[in-house]
């Protein structure tokens, strides 16, 4: 019997999305700005600097955009692949695992979270609708010889899918 159990989980802006829209907002701003004047002083060079702003008003609307993030989870036979999706077009592979070859799958409050956490020696991957929820799972595995740690933010299929590819090492509390 073939298991597939599919999630899709919008991501919550943080303080550093809104601190990348502002800088954004403002260094346009400021660029428009300095521009303007200079339309009216070299008139040959008005369109050109027409040009810029309109390109630059365009940048800052993907810039605004690419903080609308999902992340979807797809467990199908034992596998988890893990997408990021920016503002629903464009799709970028974070990782893939295999249920049985992760060392540890637990909860947030698990008190192996903050050694894993503060270890250098894994490669963070973050996959949450928040950092800081209480609904926030992470797996320890390797890929590649390399020590990831995946946060996520699993519904309790996907939990229990793990749990049973892998009893041993899926700690639910």
């Amino acid at each position: 019997m073939d298991i597939f159990i599919e999630q899709l989980v919008k991501k919550k802006r943080d303080t550093l999305d809104y601190l990348k829209i502002a800088g954004g907002i403002v260094g346009a701003i400021l660029v428009i700005y300095l521009l303007g004047p200079l339309m009216g002083i070299i008139p040959a060079m008005g369109f050109v600097i027409l040009l810029v702003m309109v390109g630059l008003i365009y940048l800052l609307y993907l810039l605004i955009t690419s903080v609308n993030m999902e992340y979807e989870y797809a467990f199908t036979n034992g596998s988890l692949d893990v997408d990021a999706i920016i503002n629903r077009r464009k799709r970028k592979r974070l990782t893939e695992l295999e249920a049985k070859e992760i060392e540890l799958m637990a909860k947030r409050s698990n008190p192996s979270f903050e050694r894993y956490m503060n270890s250098a020696a894994y490669k963070k991957i973050y996959a949450c609708a928040d950092k800081n929820g209480e609904d926030l799972y992470f797996v320890i595995y390797n890929q590649g010889g390399e020590g990831r740690m995946l946060l996520f933010s699993p519904k309790e299929e996907i939990v229990e899918a793990f749990r049973k590819m892998n009893p041993q090492n899926v700690e639910v509390n």
